[in-house]
């Protein structure tokens, strides 16, 4: 079996797992207008409205994690990365708390997770070159996929190959993929 030529970085929710937040509700209830970046507003708020904002945050982010699922084609993915040796890891805007309970939920181990915990997050591509670094890979042999907005940003900005998991046009990206699995013949393409 060749060796690859590159890695893969993949985002959480939504991703390797069913989207289980309900951000409109969730929004709705924080006062703010869905484009508002929660975590870049909590960095500046005053310290009562983002004590309340983080309680509603948490409070959404542990009753999603004691219900996730993971993805459509989840375990098989992982399972052709492993297969493949093709170095991987989450980086995610998710609480390492959060996504250790999601992990244990839907039966999937990673050696690489890079969590809002570092102190950075998506959309700053600092993010997700830490991820890169973290499995060895340089960014330009990256591929990343993710179901978000955020996700195309800061891989793009990091030199990136940048797969959005989506059935609706969205942001910028390189490709665009309904299924985990109907990003395999990109990989293959690009990395084996």
């Amino acid at each position: 079996m060749k060796s690859p030529r590159g890695g893969i970085l993949l985002d959480f929710d939504g991703t390797l797992t069913k989207p289980a937040i309900d951000w409109k509700t969730m929004k709705a209830e924080m006062a703010f207008e869905d484009d508002t970046m929660i975590l870049e507003f909590l960095e500046t708020a005053e310290p009562d409205r983002a004590r309340q904002v983080s309680e509603i945050l948490e409070r959404h982010e542990t009753d999603a994690a004691r219900r996730a699922e993971p993805s459509e084609g989840a375990h098989e993915f992982v399972d052709f990365l492993r297969n493949r040796e093709i170095p991987f890891g989450i980086v995610t805007n998710n609480a390492m708390r959060h996504v250790s309970v999601m992990l244990e939920r839907i039966r999937l181990s990673f050696e690489t997770v890079i969590t809002r915990d570092a102190g950075i997050w998506k959309p700053d591509p600092r993010h997700v070159l830490m991820g890169a670094d973290a499995i060895g890979v340089a960014p330009e042999d990256c591929i990343f996929i993710g179901d978000g907005r955020l996700d195309m940003i800061a891989s793009k900005k990091a030199g990136m190959t940048a797969i959005h998991l989506s059935s609706l046009p969205g942001p910028v990206c390189d490709y665009r993929v309904h299924r985990l699995a109907d990003a395999i013949p990109i990989i293959e393409n690009l990395l084996l």
